[in-house]
C-alpha cells in the first residue's frame, strides 16, 4: 500500500504523541509541519525529519500532500477542516469534531463536497481492553444493554487551563470560545465514544447539571449527566476534574444477562451466559493486555480506507454523534430541562470522488 503523504498541524504535546505514532504507522510519510508557534514547529519538523512550513497555506500547497493530522484547538477544527477540504486533502482531526453541531456539519459538508475523507481521533476504542469489551458484549454476555455508567473524576490543576504545562503555552482551554467546554468535551468525550463502539446504542435524550467550582475557566470543571438510548437504556456520567485524593475512571456496563465493568485493573464482567470459554454465573477478569500503538492503528485504517475509496474508521458520522451527545449536554444545562438528542441524518454522509 503507497503510504499517504500528512501533513501535521499543530505542534504542542498531543500533536507530537499524534505525528509520531501516524510516522510509526508505517503507512504515512510526514510530508510538512506547521504550527503558529514557529519554534516548536521547527524543533518537531527536525525531529520528524520534514519540512517546517511557516504557514498553514504553505503546508497545504506542499507537493504531492494528501491529508492533514489536525492537533489544534477545538475552535480552529472547523476553519482550517474546511480550507483543508477546499484544497483536496483529506482530514484527521484531534477530538473533538467542533465546538457545535453546526460547525461540525460544515465540516462534514464541505469534505463531501469536495470528495475528500474526513475522520476524528477516538482512538480509544482500538485499546485491546476495548477491543476485548467489544468482543465479549457482541458474543452476548450483557444480552440486552439496560444501563450504562461512567465515572471520570482527575484532577486538573491550573496550570492545565492556563497553559503552564505546554510547549506552547496558550489558554484556549479556559476558553468557552475557544473550546466549546470543559471536561466533558476534552475528556470525557472518549468514554462516550467507545461505549457508544462496544453497544452499539446511541443517547437519544438527555438532561445535566454542571459547574464551575474549582477552576481558573469559563468551562465546567464538573457535571452530572443522565441519558436514555435509543433501545430504552438508561445511563449516567459523572465527570470531575477536580477531584483530588481519589482519581477514577471506570465504565459499568449491564445488560438483561450480565454485567461488564472497565477500568484501570482491565475487564471484569459476569454473565448468565458461557462466553469467551468461561463458566456461567461466575465473575471472570482479563488483567493482561497487549501493548498497543492505538493512534497509530487508527491511521494505518485511516491510509487504507482512503486508498480503498471507503468510510474511514471513526468516521465523521461518528465524530458528530460523540459531539451530538455533548452539545445537547450543554444545552440542557443552560434551558434547564431535559432535550432530546438527535439522529444522524444520511444528508451528511461523505461522499469520495
Amino acid at each position: 500500500m503507497q503510504p499517504l503523504k500528512i501533513g501535521i498541524v499543530g505542534a504542542g504535546a498531543i500533536a507530537q504523541r499524534n505525528a509520531t505514532e501516524a510516522a510509526k504507522s508505517g503507512v504515512a510519510t510526514i510530508a510538512g509541519v506547521f504550527d503558529v508557534n514557529h519554534k516548536v514547529a521547527r524543533d518537531m519538523a527536525q525531529a520528524l525529519k520534514a519540512p517546517f512550513c511557516p504557514t498553514y497555506e504553505a503546508l497545504l500547497e506542499t507537493p504531492g500532500l494528501e491529508a492533514v493530522l489536525m492537533s489544534t484547538p477545538h475552535h480552529l477544527h472547523r476553519p482550517m477542516t474546511v480550507q483543508a477540504a477546499r484544497a483536496g486533502k483529506h482530514v484527521l482531526v484531534e477530538k473533538p469534531l467542533a465546538n457545535t453541531i453546526a460547525e461540525g456539519e460544515e465540516m462534514i459538508d464541505a469534505c463531501r463536497r469536495h470528495g475528500v475523507a474526513l475522520a476524528v481521533n477516538y482512538s480509544f476504542r482500538y485499546l485491546p481492553k476495548i477491543l476485548k469489551a467489544k468482543e465479549l458484549i457482541d458474543a452476548g454476555a450483557l444480552g440486552t444493554i439496560t444501563g450504562v455508567q461512567i465515572n471520570w473524576q482527575q484532577f486538573k490543576d491550573r496550570g492545565y487551563w492556563l497553559g503552564a504545562q505546554s510547549n506552547s503555552p496558550d489558554d484556549w482551554r479556559a476558553s468557552k470560545a475557544k473550546c466549546g467546554g470543559g471536561f466533558l468535551i476534552m475528556t470525557v468525550c472518549h468514554a462516550i465514544d467507545y461505549i457508544y463502539y462496544v453497544t452499539g446504542l446511541k443517547a437519544s435524550r438527555i438532561y445535566s447539571e454542571y459547574g464551575t467550582l474549582g477552576s481558573p475557566a469559563e468551562v465546567e470543571d464538573i457535571i452530572s449527566v443522565s441519558f436514555k438510548m435509543n433501545n430504552g437504556a438508561v445511563g449516567s456520567v459523572i465527570g470531575s476534574s477536580i477531584t483530588r485524593g481519589f482519581p477514577q475512571q471506570e465504565e459499568r456496563i449491564s445488560g438483561t444477562n450480565g454485567t461488564m465493568v472497565l477500568n484501570a485493573a482491565g475487564i471484569q464482567f459476569y454473565s448468565t451466559r458461557p462466553i469467551d470459554g468461561k463458566k456461567p454465573g461466575q465473575v471472570h477478569s482479563y488483567t493482561k493486555f497487549p501493548e498497543a500503538s492505538w493512534t497509530a492503528d487508527w491511521v494505518r485504517d485511516f491510509v487504507k480506507a482512503v486508498r480503498s475509496g471507503t468510510e474511514p474508521p471513526v468516521s465523521s458520522r461518528e465524530g458528530w454523534e460523540n459531539l451530538a451527545f455533548i452539545a445537547k449536554a450543554y444545552e440542557s444545562m443552560e434551558k434547564g430541562v431535559a432535550v432530546e438528542v438527535p439522529a444522524y441524518e444520511p444528508r451528511l454522509e461523505v461522499t469520495h470522488v
